[in-house]
């Protein structure tokens, strides 16, 4: 990884840092505060994803040297364990409390919970403890790592919190891990293969699709749990 990528460390600290004032100032200290816990706590979902890198390294499924390796490799072994860890996290600790009061705040708790796997990954990343296996300079994924991140969250925090406020939590939590890992399925399969057209309308589209589930999150009709 090139030296300019080593400022990528600090990108998802700064966006946790400003998303904990802003956050603050509307919805009070021990919002904030639990936030900050999710920043922390983010982190420990890469064990999920290290533990399916180990195992597909022990079993040779690591092995790219076909489409269904690399399909695999993209949509369970990276995409899948990586949201599967995020989603743990989330669901687990941080959607059931009452301060997550309506759909956006699962939102907001999904993606601090992202920006704190984000800043772990891409440290081991930078410290050669996770390499990820890609066809693709490592400056560019070390770039775009945390707004796909972000972006993955948001699907997975919108569902989170429909499986609350709407009572259907199996279906609707299925629905946000399996959303997540699906787009970042794409993603990795877009960098593995070096499909850069493919990976410019896959961001295009997910941007718009993340941008209609964070409005509707926000001024929507907000059901508060019992």
């Amino acid at each position: 990884m090139r030296p300019i990528a080593y400022i990528t460390l600090v990108v998802a600290p700064l966006i946790a840092i400003a998303l904990f004032l802003y956050v603050r100032k509307r919805n009070g200290s021990n919002f904030s505060r639990l936030l900050m816990i999710s920043f922390a706590a983010g982190g420990t979902g890469i064990l999920v994803l290290l533990a399916a890198e180990a195992l597909s390294a022990l079993i040779g499924l690591d092995n790219l040297a076909s489409l269904k390796r690399i399909l695999f490799y993209s949509f369970i072994t990276v995409g899948g364990s990586s949201e599967l860890g995020k989603f743990i996290v989330l669901r687990i600790f941080f959607v059931r409390r009452k301060e997550v009061a309506k759909t956006i705040d699962a939102i907001t708790f999904s993606v601090m919970t992202a920006l704190g796997f984000s800043f772990l990954a891409l440290l081991l990343f930078a410290l050669n403890v996770y390499n990820i296996r890609v066809n693709f300079p490592a400056t560019l994924y070390a770039f775009i790592f945390v707004p796909a991140n972000i972006l993955f969250a948001v699907i997975m925090g919108f569902f989170a919190g429909m499986a609350k406020f709407l009572k259907a939590p199996v279906v609707y939590s299925l629905t946000g891990l399996t959303g997540a890992a699906f787009f970042h399925g794409i993603f990795n399969f877009c960098l593995l293969t070096a499909d850069f057209k493919l990976l410019s309308l896959f961001s295009f589209g997910s941007t718009i699709i993340v941008l209609i589930l964070a409005i509707k999150s926000a001024y929507g009709v907000q059901e508060m749990s019992d």
